[in-house]
């Protein structure tokens, strides 16, 4: 029996390395996003998050480097590693649609890279698409 599909924002998915601190400590540097919405992504991670949890969600090789609070909502045990929901905190919905619209550009670049047939990882697609259109992308309005 499948759980039921609460989520009010549509969810993209995407394959780039996050990061997220608990306080001063991080806690994970190892993680990979899943999916992106405005309302909160989900991520891969080594480290269990017990469910209301404040973290700070960083995409650390964005430039700007983008970050975020943010309460876990759920967090679930997938073989060796945690999946973990988590909604934002305190941002507006801006910078919001911001993040899904980059997460978005990398993942369509991760797609023309393939098809011309370079298979790159997670990290490597991002710091890629950052250095050719991070300029103009992180343009003030």
């Amino acid at each position: 029996m499948s759980t039921p599909d609460n989520r009010k924002a549509p969810r993209f998915p995407g394959e780039i390395p996050v990061a997220f601190t608990l306080g001063e400590v991080v806690a994970s540097e190892s993680a990979y996003l899943n999916n992106i919405s405005v309302s909160g992504i989900a991520f891969d991670s080594m480290v269990a998050l017990d469910p209301g949890t404040v973290i700070l969600l960083q995409l650390p090789v964005s430039h700007p480097h983008l970050s975020t609070p943010g309460r876990v909502i759920w967090c679930r045990k997938i073989a060796f590693q945690h999946e973990v929901g988590v909604e934002f905190l305190d941002v507006d919905v801006d910078f919001r649609a911001r993040m899904v619209d980059m997460v978005r550009h990398i993942e369509a670049h991760r797609q023309d890279s393939a098809r011309a047939g370079r298979d790159l990882s997670g990290q490597e697609v991002t710091l890629e698409w950052i250095e050719l259109y991070g300029k103009e992308f992180f343009r003030p309005g």
